[in-house]
């Protein structure tokens, strides 16, 4: 929220300044002129409570306080106009007065600061004591400190244990966080535009599982030509492999099956796991297909209400007549 107060106060001080550079002064009626056409008249409307109220308006008059120190909202200094630091003060002044809490919260002001603020008033009234403008940044500065809105402080704001915010740090962290957001944004965008390469990247490895068909004809002609000096010159089985990654990965893409060239492994896994069940529990002898059917059949339910009893099927079948009848017998 108070990010949003932030870029408020700093469009309202901008086009003040672009207002009070074309008129030639930096009048308090100008100000008000540009608040109301800002409609900063309705910076507390929607506050549901006090602290947000309070927020707010401590949000506001640190943006009034820096700008009248020529410092940007982070405590950096920046090139600030005579309009500027004018319209800090009557910032100051307008959010003082203007609160709904009825000037509760003070402008806490640390000692580089408030030596910041009378310095800048004081060469106001040296440099252009003839000016309108510089009567009404006297008038309205004197008020302020008549109206004892000030809090001296050790800092400009609380930075305790119950501080609301880090006023000093919202404005970098906003400007960080935005950073983020665009970076993962950029890095999302990538990642969609390089998916469907990466989807028809992929699909080509159907083509390659269908071109290793050539390489292992070749391959298995080549093994059955040296099957007489196989002492010699070993079978090789490298395109073979291949051709089964292949069919597996186009597999997990495309969802059908690839027809293997070897079941060696799942043969060698069976016969393990035989021998370990043998091993254990000694000969187990294997039933036949057709005794496995009729064992399932008898154990599945005839009745598929027998499967799961609701209120839609607990009157579907008929009694036992012995139940009827001990019913009868009660309501008799």
């Amino acid at each position: 929220m108070e990010r949003n107060v932030y870029d408020d106060c700093w469009q309202l001080l901008q086009k003040f300044g672009q207002a009070a550079d074309a008129s030639k002064e930096a009048k308090f009626e100008l100000f008000c002129q540009t608040w109301h056409e800002l409609q900063i008249q309705h910076i507390y409307s929607a506050q549901t409570n006090n602290i947000e109220v309070i927020e707010t308006t401590m949000a506001a008059l640190h943006v009034g306080k820096r700008v009248a120190c020529a410092r940007r909202t982070t405590g950096e200094p920046f090139q600030a106009t005579r309009a500027h630091r004018i319209g800090g003060i009557y910032l100051l002044y307008a959010i003082y007065n203007k609160q709904p809490t009825k000037l509760f919260v003070k402008i806490e002001v640390s000692p580089r600061t408030w030596q910041s603020l009378t310095d800048y008033v004081e060469y106001l009234r040296s440099e252009g004591a003839d000016r309108s403008d510089t009567h009404q940044v006297s008038y309205i500065f004197w008020q302020l400190v008549k109206q004892q809105a000030f809090r001296y402080t050790a800092l400009d704001y609380c930075q305790a244990l119950d501080s609301l915010a880090a006023y000093d740090s919202l404005e970098s962290f906003a400007e960080a966080k935005q950073k983020t957001n665009n970076r993962a944004a950029l890095l999302k965008q990538q990642l969609n535009s390089s998916s469907s390469t990466l989807s028809e990247e992929l699909h080509e490895i159907a083509e390659i599982a269908e071109n290793c068909k050539t390489l292992c004809q070749l391959e298995a002609a080549y093994n059955k030509q040296m099957e007489p000096h196989r002492h010699s010159f070993p079978a090789t089985t490298i395109f073979t492999h291949l051709r089964d990654v292949f069919c597996q990965i186009n597999d997990l893409l495309t969802d059908e099956e690839c027809p293997t060239t070897s079941s060696a492994p799942n043969e060698q896994l069976d016969l393990r796991k035989k021998a370990r069940l043998k091993a254990m529990f000694g000969e187990i002898k294997e039933q036949a297909p057709t005794e496995e059917v009729d064992e399932k059949k008898l154990t599945e339910p005839r009745d598929p209400h027998e499967r799961r009893m609701s209120s839609a099927t607990v009157f579907s079948r008929r009694l036992p007549d012995d139940v009827i009848r001990d019913l009868e017998c009660e309501n008799h």
